[in-house]
């Protein structure tokens, strides 16, 4: 949601600010940075300061319910009591994430739920922030690499510190932000599920927490196709290490069969998944 429009440059820096925070980009933008911010600090604080953490943790998933739900709103407007409209809702990646980061914040601190919002907003924030606090701050900035890019090539053309940090976070973002997506994935899908499965055989985690997370997961499988890269990614994974003729010799014969059956289901279901929509269109 990243908006690349600024006032005009001819306004004072404080008329420009007025004006942008005025815009649901920028309320979405803070939504962000407080979760950026707060995340950083319960991650830092988890093993030190356990009770600041918790706080930090409730502060950024806050952050992250404001950011995607501003997201949604945009996109959609006042909710609508129709089929059609809650069939747009449910597909919709913002929607899935805003009723995933609200549930896990009615719940006790559950760290690795935090990690993809906190990945996310490390993007978005810096996207916008590239797009158009910089501009907004420093016009000049524009001009300086638009000028850096027509420029001949060993050009000793010296750009300013703003212009640098825009630069910067601009080859970053296009060239991790693929990579983080599939990270995110196969955290939610290893990490997140797991802990959950886990937390809530052993009576830590409330049982709804990996019911509920599984439809997200089921949801995301269908809408998003860096989540089923990460199933296969996953599966290729696992297969390599328990099944023959790779899986090591201290693999239990019991291990790979049970696995096999799970696998099995899993990609049946599937397959449903993403067929169903097909047969239906």
């Amino acid at each position: 949601m990243a908006s690349s429009e600024i006032p005009k440059a001819n306004l004072p820096v404080s008329a420009r600010l007025i004006q942008t925070a005025k815009t649901a980009q920028f309320s979405w933008w803070l939504g962000h940075v407080t979760s950026l911010i707060f995340g950083t600090l319960c991650l830092l604080n988890y093993f030190f300061k356990p009770a600041a953490s918790r706080t930090y943790y409730y502060l950024a998933f806050i952050g992250a319910c404001v950011s995607y739900g501003i997201s949604v709103y945009k996109t959609y407007g006042p909710p609508q009591f129709t089929l059609p409209f809650l069939q747009r809702l449910i597909i919709d990646e913002n929607v899935q994430y805003i009723v995933l980061a609200i549930f896990f914040y009615t719940q006790s601190p559950i760290i690795v739920t935090l990690v993809p919002f906190y990945i996310f907003s490390i993007f978005h924030a810096s996207s916008y922030f590239r797009l158009t606090m910089i501009p907004l701050l420093f016009p000049s900035v524009v001009s300086e690499l638009e000028n850096s890019r027509t420029s001949a090539p060993g050009s000793s053309a010296q750009l300013s510190i703003p212009a640098k940090i825009s630069r910067f976070l601009g080859t970053r973002v296009g060239s991790y932000y693929s990579i983080a997506l599939k990270v995110v994935s196969i955290w939610e899908i290893v990490v997140v599920f797991l802990w959950l499965s886990l937390g809530a055989l052993t009576f830590q985690i409330s049982f709804f927490a990996p019911i509920i997370f599984v439809q997200f997961l089921r949801l995301r499988y269908v809408t998003s196709p860096q989540t089923r890269a990460a199933f296969t990614n996953v599966r290729a994974f696992l297969d390599n290490k328990l099944t023959p003729p790779t899986a090591g010799p201290k693999v239990p014969p019991a291990v790979t069969k049970y696995y096999t059956i799970a696998r099995n289901y899993v990609i049946t279901i599937g397959d449903q998944l993403v067929n169903t929509p097909n047969r239906q269109n």
